[in-house]
């Protein structure tokens, strides 16, 4: 194949799948992932325009075989509103606490996903990281207080048009997107690659500031969580790649922000156990009504607590997620672990371990989320071997080659279901601990993590 052509892009889906996408590909399953905004904002056809989530990281609809679904679009904010800042789909990420105001708790200066927020007046742009430059004061939410806190949740208006662009892919289970925005002395950029192998996704990014000035800011992704569109509720479950030591077995400990005002509470609707070993594990008693919101958030400053920011979802349908981010792993000077938090509602069981991320200018930092799809269930590993054994694994000609291939996959199938069956709990040396001291002086500030 020549090079240049090697050097394609994915194909964009037609007009008739109404939001741009392209679909990346392998044997075993699909992934759509959704395109920026290439200028124009006011095109029908851009899934997410919102000033809230990264627009390069709406990656969903995943298809695992032929009729099995997670990730997808059918309970979440319907219907779609493609400029609402809620309306994500899938690991749609963002920069930032989640939360009001424009820092972040902590010691230091963690900005809340946004740059020159504070000295921007009424009227005047600021950066939001992976969104681009919005105006503050335009929110719903500002009105009768433009100069006020930063409102996560609430529609900005766009100050310019967001600058994405599509770089070449070296084939065509992989895509790449890339953005930079400045504003005075606060600039970044941004560069996300997904790609596809097998039942692994990887989803890359880069993320380098272009200012003078530092910055350090939390970042997640937000899992919009469902099996073949099921609402939240039994069938479901979640264990957490997280210990908290010196507790009684079977008493996990966690904070619920929200109870009380906007949240309900999780224990009327989640088993939360916590093993012999410290993990944590989640599982569904009773459906989630419409309107009912559920928090928690983990790692508590005051215990001893161990993670490595992964996490191992299960749908009704029999198909399982384990997430890590092996840059956690490497004890590394960044990202580190920021918090541990888990959301639910009727559309979504959402885990969101949120990294710390703090750059000098010029400098650049990286980060993977590595996600393994599976099937616990009879007929998941069936089809799963079938589809091994089409063209794209085995020889063109017929031999003992390909049958001994055949078998050794097999095999390899096989002990692959009985280790995920018989023990989903995470070993404790596989965990990164949370510090509990500052991180790094900048500028005379220590910013530790909380």
């Amino acid at each position: 194949m020549p090079l240049g052509a090697s050097l394609l892009p994915p194909t964009m889906a037609s007009a008739t799948e109404f939001y741009n996408n392209v679909t990346l590909k392998s044997p075993i399953m699909s992934v759509k992932v959704f395109m920026p905004a290439f200028g124009d904002l006011s095109k029908e056809n851009d899934y997410y325009t919102g000033s809230r989530f990264e627009h390069g990281s709406m990656i969903g609809d995943v298809m695992y075989g032929d009729n099995k679904k997670v990730y997808g679009r059918g309970l979440w904010r319907t219907p779609h509103d493609p400029t609402w800042p809620e309306s994500g789909v899938g690991l749609a990420s963002e920069f930032g606490c989640g939360d009001n105001g424009q820092t972040c708790i902590g010691k230091g200066d963690i900005t809340n996903g946004v740059l020159g927020y504070d000295t921007a007046r009424a009227g005047e742009p600021f950066l939001k990281i992976g969104v681009g430059a919005l105006i503050k004061g335009s929110c719903p939410e500002c009105v009768g207080d433009e100069n006020g806190d930063y409102k996560f949740n609430s529609p900005y208006k766009f100050y310019r048009t967001p600058k994405w662009s599509l770089l070449p892919s070296p084939g065509s289970n992989e895509v790449t997107f890339l953005s930079e925005e400045s504003i005075g002395d606060y600039g970044y950029r941004i560069q996300k690659t997904a790609r596809l192998d097998g039942n692994i996704l990887t989803v890359r990014t880069l993320l380098s500031n272009a200012g003078k000035k530092q910055f350090t800011t939390p970042w997640y992704s937000h899992h919009f969580f469902s099996g073949d569109d099921a609402p939240v509720g039994p069938g479901y479950a979640l264990d957490l790649g997280l210990s908290e030591f010196g507790l009684k077995a079977g008493t996990a400990v966690f904070k619920q922000p929200g109870l009380g005002s906007w949240s309900g509470d999780i224990n009327e609707y989640v088993n939360v156990t916590l093993a012999k070993d410290g993990s944590i594990s989640m599982d569904f008693k009773k459906a989630i009504p419409d309107g009912v919101r559920l928090k928690a958030n983990f790692l508590d400053e005051n215990m001893q607590t161990l993670t490595d920011g992964s996490f191992t979802i299960r749908a009704p349908n029999g198909i399982s997620v384990y997430e890590r981010i092996p840059e956690l792993q490497t004890q590394s000077r960044n990202p580190f672990i920021y918090a541990y938090n888990v959301y639910i509602e009727k559309g979504t069981l959402s885990p969101e371990p949120l990294l710390l991320l703090y750059l000098q200018p010029g400098e650049t930092t990286s980060w993977t989320q590595h996600l393994r799809f599976s099937s616990l269930d009879k007929n998941g590993a069936t089809s799963f071997v079938s589809m091994i054994s089409n063209k794209a694994f085995l020889p063109d000609h017929p031999g003992s080659f390909g049958t001994m291939f055949l078998m050794l996959v097999c095999c390899s199938v096989t002990i692959s279901l009985y280790t995920r069956l018989s023990g989903s709990r995470r070993r404790l040396g596989h965990y990164t601990p949370i510090l509990d001291h500052p991180l790094e002086s900048h500028n005379g500030e220590i910013i530790p993590l909380v």
